[in-house]
């Protein structure tokens, strides 16, 4: 069995992983890397984004992240203050979240709470429930110039 330090580690690489496989819409990136999502999901895991929609099982999770590209081309996730509580295989984590996109063509800026659930697989940590909830929203007088 790992250590608690080593199970906190990988629980950050795995919200890290995440948030590089929805994250993109720059030069030579793509948001919302369906496949690279659901490898972070155990099968009937759940993508809860409060008004933001979401997916239950890797279909949904799927069809989710694929309405997500169509309508954020372009999405960047800062990801901070992690809060994570491991009991035997499962874990929470609470993360305070600025998430830079855009939404139908509108420059936003959204910060939020993101509460998941993990447990541990024998590939090593999964989402089990990642849940957002928007805590303020704001539109940015200018489109977002991309590199």
């Amino acid at each position: 069995m790992s250590s608690i330090a080593q199970d906190v580690l990988d629980i950050q690489t795995l919200k890290a992983r995440y948030a590089d496989a929805v994250d993109g819409g720059w030069t030579g990136t793509k948001p919302h890397d369906a496949d690279a999502v659901l490898a972070l999901f155990v099968e009937d895991g759940v993508w809860d984004g409060g008004e933001f929609g979401g997916g239950q099982g890797h279909a949904g999770i799927r069809e989710y992240m694929l309405t997500g590209e169509a309508i954020m081309p372009f999405a960047f996730h800062h990801i901070s203050n992690p809060r994570i509580e491991i009991e035997g295989d499962t874990a929470r984590a609470r993360w305070h979240a600025l998430l830079a996109v855009d939404a139908a063509g509108q420059a936003q800026l959204h910060v939020g709470i993101y509460d998941d659930e993990m447990v541990r697989t024998p590939e090593g940590w999964k989402f089990r429930r990642l849940g957002f909830t928007l805590a303020a929203s704001t539109d940015l007088p200018a489109p977002w110039k991309c590199f």
